[in-house]
C-alpha cells in the first residue's frame, strides 16, 4: 500500500504495480478502494505492507501512527511485524528527486500476535484497541531508533499516536 501520487509517474507507477503495490489516497478520510485491496491481500494470505505514519518525516523524527492498519489487523486477526527503518531520511530526503549513497538499516522485529475482534465489537472499543495496538507497535519501532529520532516531548516515553485517523 503506497501513496497514490507516485503511481502517476509513468515508469515508477508501472514498476510499483509490477512489484505488487497499490495506491492509497491520503487526501481522503478513508480510501475505500485501497481498503478493499488490502482486505483482498489479507484474504489471500499475502503480505501487506503499510507504512502507518502515512508519509515521510520532514523533521527526521518518528511520526505518530495512523489507526487504519491497526483497525485492519484487529478486524481480521492478522499479526503485525513492526519494522524500523534507519537512514532513509538521509539517503532520500523529502523533496530530493533521486536517492544518494548512504547506510540503511532495516530491523524486522518479532511479530505481534493480534486476536481478531468479534464482528459485533462497537466502534469505541475498536478505536481503543487500535490505539493501544498502535502505541505498542510504535514503541517497538522506536526501540531500535536513536533517541535523537524520537519526538523531544515524548522521548523515552510511550510515543504519540494520531487520534483523528
Amino acid at each position: 500500500m503506497a501513496w497514490h501520487k507516485p503511481f502517476r509517474i509513468p515508469v515508477l507507477g508501472l514498476l510499483m504495480r509490477m512489484f505488487g503495490a497499490f495506491p492509497v489516497n491520503l487526501d481522503v478520510a478513508a480510501d475505500a478502494s485501497a481498503q478493499r485491496e488490502a482486505i483482498e491481500m489479507i484474504r489471500r494470505k499475502r503480505a501487506l505492507v503499510i507504512f502507518p505514519e502515512g508519509g515521510r518525516t520532514r523533521t527526521l523524527k518518528l511520526m505518530p501512527f495512523k489507526m487504519g492498519a491497526f483497525r485492519l489487523a484487529l478486524t481480521h486477526g492478522v499479526p503485525i511485524v513492526p519494522v524500523t527503518i534507519k537512514g532513509a531520511e538521509t539517503i532520500w530526503p523529502v523533496g530530493q528527486l533521486f536517492p544518494r549513497p548512504g547506510k540503511l538499516t532495516i530491523t524486522y522485529h518479532p511479530p505481534l500476535e493480534v486476536q481478531r475482534l468479534p464482528e459485533d465489537v462497537n466502534r469505541l472499543e475498536l478505536k481503543e484497541k487500535a490505539r493501544a495496538l498502535a502505541r505498542q507497535t510504535h514503541d517497538v519501532v522506536a526501540s531500535a531508533l536513536d533517541p535523537s529520532s524520537l519526538p523531544e516531548e515524548r522521548a523515552g516515553d510511550s510515543l504519540p499516536i494520531e487520534t483523528n485517523a
